[in-house]
């Protein structure tokens, strides 16, 4: 239930990835200019690429320069008020809070559970919150995989629910997708406290644990080359 994730060829520490979040975050909503937001942006790009989830970073980039395109010629945009006003808005949000999101997807995909609670024992961080943090993070995995469980089950069953029948037919679609995956997310959920309890993350005494978590030369590279990258493209920016 809580397998470890094996590091790839480039492993940052967990703490340091929490902090490039936080860095991200605070800075995407900082109204500088459109070429500082999009540097900040380009920030979990980087990251998705180095974990290799290409089409991840495709995805998300193609989506962060799209908003961006729309926030530039907001003015120009001649159509109906509330359409404009829709996209607009729908740009601005894409533009400031995906970045935030796309750091969250790599952190939960990269990091193992025991990586991630030896990080934050090494941080001293409250028991009361490293239960609910172990139950997160194999939540969202869990979910799809139980997710491609219900289709491989159902369409054993000749039952193939694709968007064409699900438009078609969505109380079908409900019946035979959407209502098991709900019970399984309950289901879930318990299971995944239990086995955290299980293994006495409760338990307020110290922990061992077989992960090695610590700073290294590669942790020091990426935040002093992310400080370095963003500095710069402010300076540049604000200058011109």
């Amino acid at each position: 239930m809580f397998d470890h994730i094996k590091p790839k060829n480039f492993h940052l520490d967990p703490r340091t990835k929490l902090l490039l979040i936080v860095v991200i975050a605070t800075l995407e909503l900082a109204d500088v200019n459109i070429w500082f937001t999009v540097a900040v942006g380009t920030v979990p790009a980087l990251l998705f690429i180095s974990n290799r989830q290409f089409l991840g970073a495709v995805k998300y980039y193609a989506l962060f320069l799209l908003a961006a395109f729309i926030h530039v010629h907001r003015v120009e945009v001649q159509i109906n008020m509330f359409m404009n006003m829709f996209v607009v808005l729908l740009g601005a949000l894409v533009l400031k809070l995906s970045p935030a999101f796309a750091c969250a997807d790599y952190i939960i995909k990269s990091t193992g559970v025991s990586e991630m609670i030896a990080a934050f024992n090494k941080m001293k961080v409250s028991r009361k919150f490293l239960i609910p943090l172990s139950v997160m993070f194999r939540f969202a995995p869990t979910i799809s995989q139980e997710r491609h469980s219900i289709h491989d089950a159902a369409a054993m069953r000749g039952i193939v629910i694709t968007r064409r029948k699900f438009w078609k037919n969505p109380l079908q679609a409900i019946e035979y997708r959407l209502v098991p995956l709900m019970i399984s997310i309950a289901n879930i959920g318990d299971d995944l406290s239990a086995a955290a309890l299980s293994r006495g993350l409760d338990n307020p005494v110290r922990h061992s644990n077989y992960t090695d978590v610590r700073f290294t030369r590669r942790d020091f590279l990426v935040v002093t080359s992310v400080f370095v990258f963003l500095t710069s493209v402010f300076l540049i920016s604000t200058n011109v």
